[in-house]
């Protein structure tokens, strides 16, 4: 009975070396049983025998007890592993929040996903060993999601690019307070776009960015939304995407980023510069191409605002929130 209680446990795999030890005893036990029973009945004595089985009994209660409380210790290891690694999955879709996350994110989220659930039903099974490996597996999509997070959000943790974009920013302002003109300030990270007469504010709006919206333009197709001082250079009353508002990209400093980039491999032997960036209707929630997305009744009052020679300025962010910039950190960070 206590040998079928221990095969059950699986001794052999949690204490061998002991499940070996009590195996042998309880073999060398059996043996004296044996050799009693095959003495002539006034020669036999059992008392040594009924101690060693005693102690075959000791022996097999204590090693069962002591994988109850291994089990116990590492289903908990691994509950605690898999409560880290759902919190961390969490935390990158929060981050997602702040950017339309891509393919590689998705993909590595999925396979995460599905490596926490085997993971947990194979540690409800007691099979430890194999959930850790799996959940090895989950960690190891999950730092790779992180690491494209990193990688996208990182610059937004620089202070001289947070400078530049405020001083863009604050530039085209002053221009609104000084001439007295309507300016238009798309922030891509709070994902708003800010209407200023005059220097005030005035309206202000969501907004939509493309699938890598937070990334600053490079080439054509990277569907990234360029960040620069712009000018309006033409309004389309009717278009694909309802009213829309063309803006000059690329300008000379867009030109030179480009060329810079192609220099240094950054951009595909055969891109194009691109063009055609938009403000436009539609809807902020469908993914554009890198253009800049408003529900229809919000771009019915920016395109009765803006006219053509309006300035747009769109910066990466004005500054960062704490929490965002404690929870790219986390990113960085994690081995």
């Amino acid at each position: 009975m206590l040998e079928r209680d221990l095969w059950r446990a699986d001794a052999f795999v949690y204490a061998f070396p002991e499940y070996d030890d009590f195996r042998k005893a309880l073999s060398d036990g059996q043996r004296s049983l044996d050799q009693e029973n095959a003495k002539f009945g006034w020669f036999r004595d059992y008392e040594p025998v009924r101690r060693k089985f005693q102690d075959i009994v000791v022996l097999g209660t204590a090693l069962l007890e002591k994988i109850s409380r291994d089990k116990t210790v590492r289903a908990k290891a691994l509950a605690s592993r898999l409560d880290a690694f759902t919190e961390r999955v969490i935390r990158i879709k929060g981050m997602t929040d702040f950017f339309n996350e891509n393919a590689d994110v998705r993909r590595a989220l999925a396979e995460a996903d599905i490596k926490s659930s085997e993971a947990r039903l194979l540690v409800e099974k007691s099979e430890f060993e194999k959930a850790g490996r799996i959940l090895d597996e989950g960690e190891a999509n999950i730092r790779t999601a992180e690491k494209k997070v990193a990688s996208l959000l990182s610059r937004y943790l620089d202070d001289g690019q947070l400078d530049r974009w405020r001083s863009q920013a604050q530039e085209t302002i002053a221009e609104s307070r000084e001439q007295g003109t309507t300016v238009i300030l798309v922030n891509k990270l709070e994902r708003k776009l800010s209407i200023y007469t005059a220097g005030a504010l005035v309206e202000r709006f969501d907004i939509g960015l493309g699938r890598y919206g937070l990334s600053d333009k490079l080439y054509s197709g990277d569907e990234a939304t360029p960040e620069g001082k712009y000018r309006i250079v033409k309004k389309y009353p009717e278009g694909t995407f309802y009213k829309a508002l063309l803006i000059d990209y690329p300008n000379e400093d867009d030109r030179r980023a480009f060329a810079r980039a192609k220099k240094n491999g950054r951009v595909p032997v055969d891109a194009s510069i691109g063009g055609a960036i938009e403000i436009h209707g539609g809807g902020k929630d469908n993914l554009t191409k890198g253009c800049i997305g408003l529900e229809n009744k919000d771009m019915d009052v920016v395109f009765s605002m803006a006219s053509v020679g309006t300035a747009v300025t769109i910066v990466g962010a004005m500054g960062l929130e704490n929490t965002i910039a404690a929870e790219i950190k986390k990113f960085e960070n994690h081995d």
